[in-house]
């Protein structure tokens, strides 16, 4: 899968509520570090993270074989938990490419809709506002 979709649906065609695209970036020099410090992350927590390893399909019903950057939370609080232990870490975040999460709601009036949060994004301009001489 080369773009990651937010809409993505299980075969029984139920919505994946809390996923994370997370990318280290490939020119990083601890690239298999970065990778085996968050995946530890991800264990660590009281209701694991996993890897899709499934077939997941859009809303059109196309099929979407593994990607090694897509996870499963399988609650709020395990997913932005970790997302934020990850941002805390300098190691971690400075060397991120990507860190989204996607809330898909299903308790919003629309539970098609998904909203991504590019929580890498939103961290640097926060730091930038209210920690400026932090470096990223």
């Amino acid at each position: 899968m080369s773009d990651f979709k937010a809409n993505m649906l299980t075969k029984d065609g139920k919505k994946m509520m809390y996923l994370i695209h997370i990318g280290v970036k490939k020119d990083c020099e601890d690239y298999d570090a970065i990778w085996s410090e968050l995946k530890r992350r991800m264990a660590a927590v009281s209701i694991p993270i996993v890897p899709i390893d499934w077939t997941v399909y859009d809303d059109n019903g196309t099929a979407y074989g593994k990607n090694d950057h897509m996870f499963y939370a399988q609650t709020f609080e395990s997913g932005m938990g970790f997302i934020m232990g990850v941002l805390d870490v300098h190691e971690l975040r400075s060397n991120l490419d990507s860190c989204k999460f996607y809330n898909g709601d299903a308790y919003k009036n629309n539970p098609k809709k998904y909203d991504a949060e590019n929580t890498l994004e939103i961290t640097k301009k926060w730091n930038e506002k209210y920690h400026p001489n932090e470096i990223w």
